[in-house]
């Protein structure tokens, strides 16, 4: 039989998935009111006006033509409840706009008329949008972007009790809780002044209105942007006369927003992407749009930015909740495997009626997988007894066929496969169905994901399927959750501690090291943790030798600690890290792409196999894959013949120039920190 037919829109359907639904997804035109008469045991705890607030995405609601270069704009926000509408009632005079960066960076302006007003239960604020600088290329279609239901930006509230003084932010500087750029001068009003980078971007000419149009409705993020747009470097940033710069600087926010002030116009303007926000604005490449709309050039222009307090996260109680829910999950979990295995589903409860009749490389959803879908939060005794005689069922197919209505968790004994992938995906009902749990990867591969089966994780989380790995081999129940668009496992009440960590990668080989060696390591992750704070994780192979050493060392210091585990005989996994992933044998290069997750790149002693990833990510720098950042080599004598090729690939222009500018080769702690302040830019 000719397979081809069925098995292509398959495809399509799972690739359409993988690409589209992992984006933002638009609310619709029209913005539902809050319901009237919310009960107030549903809102959250009145806000605090002395803290720092945020709206979600506001939305184009209603488009007029106001002249030949400018649109009128009407944009609507919706709070989160009825507690939050309350408290924003009272403060309208005191909430300001920040236009979404992504349409700045595309030479779009944004400027607001007065405070937001109320309009059935939701706020609303007119803004006329024009291009600040003719030459952009979307200057001849700007207007056509801007749509009904595309994201503007948001709703800021920034009180005075939330910003900080200069003695607070010099004090944040100096304990590396805030990383500004090395430009900057404060004034006794807390004002940070700073100068940009000294370069500056255009956008490539290869761009046409279809990839403008994806960028704009939020199908294209900001890393595509960031690939797309070229880079010039300068020895005098300048703005000529009635044009605007796309331009950058080096900062590091963990615990504070930065709001940039637009300024008067004498040192240009600001756009109205004003906002940057703790987490999100970490690294050298952060952008600011100025434009100069006077008859003279702006040569070195500067922004001048106020810093505020991120409201404090109320981590321990939310950990210790996040822990109970896990520890409930998990045990619940556990419970009905064990009654899957002691009380099997027979063979003779009909066969297993699937939509898709096809099989893919001896796989199909008719194969054994013993499922059962159930309600998260009933006890262990009525969900057997709803059951039956017999735990589940023995396909996911059988088991689909009779879910019941409010059933929203499946359990599933091996991760489905790509058959069973679909027919989840064409008869799940997407309001009821909330997470997946399943114990095993693969059959044929036990531990370890097939590059496809991290497709379909991809798959699940775009349509907001939690999905959890109740491990046999680890003993405990891990979410799966994104970072960077890469996926990891990890307990759940570590999720906001991942989000938030810098991630150190440690590349070295798993042969152990000798006690020098081993005590410059330790001595490297003391000082790293200095500069950058005590909120990093590391990422390793999790093998022996210099990973074993690196996560060992970083949690003896409290650090995160990860692992990309590969399927291979000599090397086998070193359990007990914090966050981690599987990659079959045949994935190795695939599971390189995990480790751009990290933002820093540290080098150890190893063999070819740290030779290639070696190679892999000098050439993600090269091409901009990697944005510009530090990478360390450990070991100036190990490492003194790759220095001296890389010199002679400079040398015979293999290799671009700026390149070594990003490497040192050492064996001094100090001498890193002092390479990361310089690289970076940074205090």
């Amino acid at each position: 039989m000719n397979i081809l037919p069925f098995v292509v829109p398959a495809l399509i359907v799972s690739a359409f998935i993988r690409v589209h639904l992992r984006l933002e997804k638009p609310s619709s035109v029209v913005l539902p009111p809050l319901p009237a008469g919310l009960p107030r045991a549903t809102l959250r705890p009145p806000m605090n006006p002395d803290q720092f607030w945020t709206s979600p995405d506001g939305q184009i609601l209603h488009i007029r033509n106001k002249d030949a270069h400018t649109v009128a704009l009407t944009l609507a926000f919706r709070p989160r409840n009825g507690g939050e509408m309350e408290f924003l009632r009272a403060h309208l005079a005191h909430l300001h706009f920040t236009e979404r960066s992504t349409l700045a960076r595309i030479g779009i302006e944004m400027m607001p008329h007065g405070a937001p007003l109320i309009e059935s239960n939701r706020l609303v604020l007119d803004v006329d949008a024009f291009m600040f600088d003719p030459h952009f290329p979307t200057a001849a279609f700007f207007k056509k972007l801007l749509r009904p239901g595309v994201p503007a930006g948001r709703l800021f509230y920034a009180p005075d009790a939330a910003k900080l003084s200069t003695a607070m932010i010099w004090e944040a500087v100096q304990d590396n809780r805030l990383k500004l750029p090395n430009t900057i001068s404060i004034d006794r009003f807390g004002r940070v002044f700073l100068t940009p980078h000294q370069v500056r971007y255009t956008l490539s000419p290869r761009l046409q209105r279809p990839e403008f149009e994806r960028l704009v409705s939020g199908e294209a993020g900001r890393g595509y942007l960031d690939k797309v747009q070229v880079r010039h470097e300068t020895d005098l940033l300048s703005v000529p006369p009635r044009s605007g710069v796309l331009t950058s600087c080096s900062m590091y926010l963990k615990e504070h927003y930065v709001v940039l002030n637009r300024g008067e116009g004498n040192f240009g303007i600001h756009t109205g992407a004003v906002l940057l926000d703790p987490v999100k604005t970490f690294g050298t490449n952060i952008m600011l749009e100025i434009y100069n709309t006077g008859d003279q050039p702006v040569v070195n222009p500067f922004v001048s930015v106020d810093i505020f307090r991120a409201p404090e996260p109320a981590a321990d109680p939310e950990f210790k909740t996040l822990l109970k829910k896990r520890t409930r999950l998990s045990t619940t979990a556990g419970q009905l495997y064990r009654c899957l295995d002691e009380n099997p589903p027979p063979d003779h409860n009909g066969p297993a009626r699937p939509k898709t009749k096809i099989s893919v490389k001896g796989q199909s959803a008719t194969m054994e997988n013993r499922s059962l879908f159930f309600k998260a939060g009933q006890d262990f005794k009525s969900i057997v007894a709803a059951a039956g005689k017999h735990c589940g069922h023995r396909t996911l197919v059988q088991a689909l066929d009779v879910a019941p209505d409010n059933a929203d968790t499946l359990l599933i004994d091996y991760f489905p496969n790509l058959l069973e992938h679909i027919e989840l995906l064409t008869r799940i009902q997407r309001g009821n169905l909330r997470r997946i749990i399943f114990r095993k990867p693969s059959r044929t591969h036990g531990f370890f994901f097939s590059d496809n089966a991290h497709i379909r994780l991809e798959n699940y989380f775009a349509i907001d399927l939690d999905v959890y790995w109740l491990s046999p081999d680890l003993n405990d129940l891990f979410l799966h959750t994104y970072k960077k668009d890469h996926g990891f496992f990890l307990r759940e009440e570590l999720v906001r501690k991942f989000d938030e960590s810098t991630i150190l990668a440690f590349y070295g080989s798993a042969i152990g090291l000798d006690r020098a060696q081993t005590g410059r390591i330790a001595a490297l992750m003391d000082k790293l943790t200095g500069f950058i704070g005590s909120n990093i994780g590391v990422l390793t192979g999790g093998g022996g030798g210099v990973m074993r050493l690196a996560t060992e060392t970083a949690r003896k210091q409290g650090a995160l600690t990860g692992a990309c585990f590969l399927e291979i005989e000599a090397q086998a996994p070193e359990i007990g890290v914090d966050f981690f992933n599987t990659f079959q044998e045949n994935s190795r290069h695939f599971r390189q792409k995990w480790f751009e997750v990290a933002d820093f790149c540290i080098f150890n002693v190893g063999g070819v196999g740290t030779l290639e990833e070696i190679g892999i990510e000098l050439c993600n720098l090269k091409l901009g894959i990697r944005p510009r950042i530090p990478y360390v080599f450990y070991d100036a004598k190990y490492f003194s013949d790759l220095r001296r090729q890389l010199r002679e690939m400079i040398r015979t222009k293999r290799a671009p120039a700026w390149m070594m500018d990003y490497i040192l080769f050492t064996d001094d702690p100090d001498e890193v920190v002092a390479f990361y302040r310089r690289t970076l830019n940074v205090l």
